[in-house]
């Protein structure tokens, strides 16, 4: 049988939830399975989305509409995601096939792919899933938006800067440590957002030495091609960004216009952040110049008598 008749069966077949994962989803195989479903039931989709996979045609912005129309519906993204995971109620299909035509049979010449059936009772697909959610970020139109842009950004670059399979490459012995950094609790540490650029350019003579150790320990923790211009660049930053789950806390805090104390308590109250090396001033101080910098039409700061107060510009 061909694996999307199998996964259109799966979907058919839902009594209550359905859960679509898959790092690259094209447009046309969503509504395909949509047109699918029972309209009760409440559907969530994960994948991933960077601008040079969507650039190169793998996945689809446009899924966002479809979700958008589709009553009970949710898109989340999750950056590190390379799993192919598709659950009806308690039934599973896992294996190696994404949500476009070619993996799933529904082209003149298809992959050779595989999913397998499995119950979602499985103490392995449970602690998948729970792991899987940790992380993942809800798109918002906002974020849509920026994507948007930053894909816009770099269609309108020279092909050659588009290397769907390259990231910038960071030499360990340049880094602050050679520890992982947890995806959950990254945050930014180079204090002049401007000289991010410069390092992602090479160019880190320019830089002192503490900068330069700040800028490439960050680069290592936004996995970004190289040849970008500044213009696109910063908008490439920008999508990351929104992609950081502290800085999606943040960014939910400040819809209501705080001041730098209360984002700093936050920080402080985050259980991944207690640590005794973390300072949560210097780390606002950090982060608000970064979002001022990468996401300039997205947040603002005002300072009336002699207060920072930081919000969001857009509330949606």
């Amino acid at each position: 049988m061909i694996l999307g008749t199998e996964l259109s069966n799966l979907c058919a077949e839902a009594n209550k939830e359905v859960l679509l994962v898959a790092p690259f989803i094209k447009a046309s195989v969503l509504e395909r399975l949509l047109n699918q479903m029972p309209t009760e039931i409440s559907l969530k989709c994960i994948t991933r989305w960077f601008p040079e996979e969507i650039v190169a045609g793998v996945s689809d912005l446009k899924v966002w509409n479809l979700i958008q129309n589709h009553d009970n519906s949710s898109l989340w993204l999750r950056p590190d995601l390379h799993a192919k995971y598709y659950r009806a109620d308690n039934r599973c299909l896992i294996g190696s096939a994404n949500l476009t035509g070619k993996a799933l049979g529904w082209s003149y010449s298809p992959n050779l792919e595989l999913l397998i059936p499995l119950s979602a009772d499985e103490p392995k697909v449970k602690t998948f899933e729970t792991e899987l959610l940790k992380a993942c970020i809800p798109v918002t139109e906002d974020l849509f938006e920026q994507m948007s842009l930053a894909v816009q950004l770099l269609a309108e670059q020279t092909p050659n800067a588009i290397a769907t399979s390259s990231r910038v490459e960071i030499p360990e012995d340049n880094l602050a440590n050679n520890n992982s950094v947890n995806v959950n609790a990254w945050l930014p540490t180079l204090r002049n957002p401007e000289d991010l650029y410069i390092a992602y350019c090479g160019q880190t003579e320019k830089l002192s030495t503490a900068s330069k150790i700040a800028a490439l320990t960050d680069l290592r923790s936004l996995p970004i091609i190289p040849n970008l211009s500044q213009k696109t660049f910063n908008a490439y930053v920008g999508t990351l960004l929104l992609q950081k789950p502290i800085i999606q806390k943040v960014d939910s805090f400040v819809k209501t216009p705080q001041r730098f104390g209360a984002v700093k308590n936050l920080l402080n109250s985050l259980t991944y952040s207690n640590n005794l090396h973390f300072n949560a001033e210097r780390a606002w101080q950090t982060l608000m110049r970064w979002l001022l910098y990468f996401l300039p039409n997205r947040y603002a700061l005002s300072v009336p008598n002699y207060s920072e107060v930081f919000y969001r510009i857009k509330t949606s």
